[in-house]
């Protein structure tokens, strides 16, 4: 497949190391925000998670709505979304602090589309996954999916290859929004992509994202969920209840 002959191009950088988990400064109670998904959830391409996608996530959140941001992260490089449904939900929680989340971010799909995989099989596996996420938390927790960045000028991808693999991440990321609007409290949040000159933007492997990387992508998708996350607060009666 595509992904196995990549697998051979690109520069293997390590998930980021630190703490799993971490809260921002901000109002009580915090919002409990759970990050699952493929290596960009998992950080590869900065140094800890909290210069990567969760940790910049919760600030922007923070940023945005004055809110304290505690966050967890449970993800794998390489991870489809099969592979997040059926391996990583048990990183929703935490049992022995009784945590868990208001909100549940997932960054998955890259993958699957390296992999050709089919856009109705995509379609089904967010949709099995939202379900599999509802089943595990007995609530219908709101659930948002980042929209799958662009990746036509991501250089570590041969010129040949961009073009039609931005097609086809357009497609699947389609899917990911249909599975959204299918759902109940479940939402797309569009992604964009880096810049003409992304600079240091990417990390060493022009692939993924660099902790600047993270900060810039982190902004555009907290954006709109810091509007998600403040419903949610009001919702479950807590906006208000920390000042």
């Amino acid at each position: 497949m595509f992904a196995k002959g990549m697998r051979g191009r690109l520069i293997r950088l390590p998930e980021a190391a630190g703490a799993d988990t971490g809260t921002t400064d901000g109002k009580e109670p915090a919002l409990r925000m759970a990050v699952i998904g493929d290596s960009v959830a998992a950080g590869v391409g900065a140094a800890e998670h909290r210069e990567a996608m969760a940790g910049r996530l919760a600030e922007a959140v923070t940023a945005m709505t004055g809110r304290a941001v505690s966050w967890r992260v449970a993800a794998k490089a390489g991870a489809t979304l099969a592979v997040v449904r059926q391996g990583l939900l048990p990183g929703l929680t935490d049992p022995t602090t009784h945590w868990r989340p208001d909100v549940v971010v997932v960054v998955a799909g890259t993958n699957d589309a390296l992999r050709l995989r089919r856009p109705r099989t995509v379609r089904r596996d967010a949709e099995r996954l939202i379900r599999d996420v509802r089943l595990r938390l007995g609530e219908d927790v709101p659930m948002a999916f980042a929209g799958l960045p662009s990746v036509d000028r991501l250089t570590a991808l041969p010129r040949r290859v961009r073009i039609p693999l931005s097609w086809y991440v357009r497609v699947l990321d389609h899917q990911l929004k249909t599975a959204a609007t299918r759902g109940v409290a479940v939402f797309h949040l569009p992604s964009g992509g880096p810049p003409e000159h992304a600079g240091d933007w990417l990390a060493p492997d022009r692939f993924h994202p660099s902790a600047e990387g993270y900060r810039a992508w982190a902004r555009v998708l907290g954006a709109r969920l810091a509007t998600l996350t403040e419903a949610t607060l009001q919702v479950k009666g807590l906006e208000g209840a920390g000042s």
